[in-house]
């Protein structure tokens, strides 16, 4: 693992964390010196969003006291490890601060890119790939599924005493994106829309293809076995 120290909390990067960025990014078809600093720019754009989300965690959790916070990167995400329990109103709060720190960053960034475009090319590619990253995995990362944001959002909303009611959520929210995964022309639509409201110009589309499926395909699942009290799969239940 590449491990450094950032604000105070040591963070861990797994090697399979590179490997499935540079897989979402194109790295199997990238053949060119133009195709590779494309590739480049991406890994670069989702490191430091990954980042930057599970710093708001991290943030957040030592605002609560907890002085031993560690953040790693791995499969598909990250993950901002505590060392002492919530409260459901902190947990709700924690939850919140990082999909919300990393898309009011992806708003600046688009914003400034759209106003003041980059003069150099790869830039432009990193800021560009930053943004769309940034504003709609955060977003996607709110939806009421289990273990991401938007299912710890719900999980403390409506407290431990309605679990089976949020894996019911979790299930069928995660199994309807999964399903809207292989329609492409909905998800373009959408980020579109959301782009031209917001005033940002970004080339960049994110979403929908067979890492999505394949992920809410497998939280629907890992989240099923849960229902059923069955053994999990370990690392999908990291946040």
């Amino acid at each position: 693992m590449l491990q450094f120290t950032l604000f105070g909390f040591p963070i861990q990067i797994h090697w399979i964390f590179w490997l499935n960025t540079a897989l979402m990014g194109g790295g199997m078809s990238a053949n060119t010196p133009e195709q590779f600093r494309g590739l480049l720019a991406w890994v670069a754009a989702v490191l430091l969003s990954i980042l930057i989300h599970e710093l708001g965690h991290a943030l957040t959790m030592r605002n609560y006291g907890d002085r031993r916070v560690g953040i790693v990167l791995y499969a598909f995400g990250g993950l901002a490890i505590g060392s002492k329990p919530r409260t459901r109103h902190e947990d709700f709060l924690v939850s919140a601060a990082g999909p919300g720190l990393q898309i009011l960053v992806g708003l600046a960034v688009g914003w400034s890119m759209t106003l003041w475009p980059p003069p150099w090319l790869w830039l432009h590619q990193m800021m560009d790939a930053f943004t769309v990253v940034s504003i709609f995995w955060a977003l996607l990362n709110l939806v009421p599924v289990l273990p991401l944001d938007g299912g710890h959002l719900c999980k403390a909303y409506l407290g431990p005493r309605k679990q089976r009611q949020v894996l019911i959520i979790s299930i069928t929210c995660a199994v309807a994106l999964a399903l809207l995964s292989v329609t492409s022309d909905l998800w373009l639509g959408l980020q579109n829309g959301v782009l031209n409201l917001l005033d940002i110009d970004a080339d960049i589309r994110v979403g929908s293809g067979i890492f999505t499926l394949l992920v809410f395909g497998m939280l629907a699942w890992n989240n099923w076995k849960e229902l059923k009290n069955e053994p999990q799969i370990p690392w999908m239940n990291a946040r």
